[in-house]
């Protein structure tokens, strides 16, 4: 089982990112800082920072090591104590440490098959983005900051036992050459054994079937071999040099960016301006998440379909209603404009690891760990990026204009990647030819 098989270790990864969004600001106001604004901008950022540190060990160790159980076990042992150092954390110091910690820690997540399953993959990743914001305003505003990390230890510990739960391929291939039959069982190069096959296998002498056995271990373990043979770094660099590859990259990038410059100013801003405390500020959240959930799971349509067009869709609305957050109206209409922001913003981001997939498979000695350090590293650098900016606007200007602001530079960057974004997701933008772009790799 990958990660990329169940959403319920993305969905915790993105839970403890989003969680703290909407009561880290009314958290600061309670230790007595003022001014929060770019504090809380730095505290959003580190979780990035510590994300772009941890992607290449990673990536590596995913690409390297045969056995992932480990590394997954420790990486949620050590995320539970940066999550308990939080919930204890007394200054801003402190809250910063353990941000950070929880990022580095969250990014020992291995990952080696993407693409069967990238729909669920991105439906766990804004169901983890949907329940953290509010859930942790509720759980803040009725029992106290404790509460949304012990909510999060709960679910790691549900995610510890799943994690337990898991069989790898290279164990389950041991049972099956003993003749344990696993219904739905399937691996690289490997086809289930027939009625036929079980009959010839008692005239099978016992020199020919430990021949064969090791022929099966030889062949599972082929794709890590290569791994090792073949050079990360440089087939990292020939994969972004793919212009689909790159744009999906840039694409990640803008929407941590954007996300980021999100987090840090609506909660202030829906503070100031509708008077909302930290259980309204996290429940606003569900109004862009819900529909990134809803979107997420068509994203199978792209096989059919190719995803220029869902992206370009996205791109469009986005553009079209994100400046539409800054009508002075009431809150209903607050929240039905940033629905749409959330639609738009999933249309556009679902495709990036579908993209990357499919330039993964065109490029020589590339291997799909890469697709998942690639989007992480991306979404990371722009978690970094965006937060601080949008704290340091925030703490610079009021509620109002930082929120201003912050909105008409989201818009401008989208914007600015639109043409980009129609020309190469999905595959070259040929003018003139009425024809539905495909899952073939760009020229």
């Amino acid at each position: 089982m990958a990660l990329f098989d169940n959403p319920h270790p993305l969905l915790v990864d993105t839970a403890a990112f989003s969680i703290a969004a909407p009561i880290i600001p009314f958290r600061l106001e309670q230790l007595g800082y003022e001014s929060v604004g770019d504090k809380v901008g730095w505290i959003i950022a580190c979780f990035g920072a510590g994300l772009i540190a941890a992607t290449p060990i990673a990536v590596y160790v995913g690409s390297r090591v045969s056995s992932r159980q480990l590394p997954l076990l420790a990486g949620l042992l050590s995320m539970a104590g940066a999550l308990i150092l939080f919930m204890e954390s007394r200054s801003f110091v402190a809250m910063f440490v353990a941000r950070l910690w929880q990022a580095l820690v969250i990014d020992s997540v291995p990952e080696h098959r993407v693409g069967a399953s990238l729909g669920t993959v991105m439906a766990g990743f804004s169901a983890g983005e949907a329940i953290g914001p509010p859930i942790g305003g509720v759980l803040y505003r009725h029992l106290g900051f404790r509460a949304p990390t012990i909510f999060l230890l709960i679910l790691l510990a549900f995610d510890l036992i799943l994690r337990l739960a898991i069989i790898e391929k290279k164990t389950a291939l041991r049972w099956v050459e003993k003749g344990v039959v696993i219904p739905g069982f399937s691996a690289p190069n490997y086809s289930p054994a027939t009625a036929s096959d079980r009959e010839l296998k008692d005239v099978i002498s016992p020199a020919t079937a430990t021949q064969g056995a090791a022929e099966k271990r030889q062949l599972a373990d082929g794709s890590e071999s290569a791994a090792e043979d073949s050079n990360l770094w440089r087939t990292t660099w020939r994969l972004v040099q793919d212009p689909r590859a790159a744009v999906a990259v840039g694409i990640a990038l803008l929407y941590g960016v954007v996300f980021g410059l999100l987090d840090t100013g609506m909660a202030l801003y829906v503070k100031s301006q509708y008077g909302l405390d930290e259980q309204g500020a996290g429940l606003i959240f569900i109004a862009v998440v819900v529909p990134s959930f809803i979107v997420s799971i068509a994203t199978g349509w792209m096989d059919c379909y190719g995803s220029k067009w869902p992206a370009t869709l996205g791109v469009t609305i986005f553009v079209a209603t994100y400046p539409l957050l800054l009508i002075e109206g009431p809150l209903p209409l607050f929240i039905f404009f940033l629905a749409l922001v959330g639609v738009g913003l999933s249309c556009v981001v679902t495709p990036t690891t579908h993209d990357l997939n499919i330039a993964t498979a065109a490029t020589p000695g590339a291997e799909p760990a890469q697709v998942f350090a690639l989007f992480n590293l991306a979404f990371s650098l722009g978690s970094f990026i965006g937060p601080i900016c949008g704290g340091q606007i925030m703490h610079s200007m009021s509620a109002r204009n930082g929120f201003v602001t912050v909105t008409l530079i989201g818009t401008a960057l989208v914007a600015l990647a639109a043409p980009l974004v129609l020309v190469y997701t999905g595959g070259r933008l040929r003018f003139g030819v009425a024809r539905r772009e495909r899952d073939e790799p760009s020229p």
